[in-house]
């Protein structure tokens, strides 16, 4: 198993686990939505390098992912940081070290991006389907709780 970023020509298997996750998500507007959005979101970080894209690889098989996005801090623009806005392993590659070798990677980079004064921070988040995963063993802390309510 081994963590590398995504190319150009990982593209397609990007969008493939996409779906897969938006498929798997409990957000009820994810069922509907088009993939404009996600299209022009991964061409920024492909193209302009404006986050990133981590793949899990096995055999050359892509078996999960971590896609990220720089922005920048609501109340100092100035203040930039990463954020998460997919982590995904594929259902039958769960159990395998994929989750943990991913995110020890995505920290790896954002402890680098931090230290090159790139970012100030980087977040990750956990969707309530989604495996228990202990986060603070890899040295995050909590920050807040998100609840959503939802037109059904």
């Amino acid at each position: 198993m081994k963590i590398d970023q995504a190319g150009v020509a990982d593209r397609e298997e990007i969008f493939a686990m996409l779906r897969e996750y938006q498929q798997a998500s409990p957000l009820l507007a994810h069922k509907t939505v088009n993939e404009e959005t996600a299209i022009r979101m991964v061409d920024l970080i492909l193209h302009r390098h404006n986050g990133i894209i981590l793949l899990s690889r096995d055999n050359d098989k892509i078996t999960g992912m971590i896609v990220a996005l720089f922005t920048m801090n609501l109340w100092d623009t100035s203040i930039r940081y990463m954020a998460e806005l997919a982590y995904w392993v594929r259902p039958e590659h769960r159990g395998s070290s994929a989750a943990y070798r991913l995110i020890r990677k995505y920290k790896e980079i954002g402890d680098l991006l931090i230290q090159q004064r790139e970012i100030e921070y980087y977040t990750i988040s956990k969707m309530v389907n989604s495996p228990d995963l202990n986060y603070e063993k890899f040295g995050f802390k909590p920050l807040e709780g998100t609840w959503i309510c939802q037109a059904v």
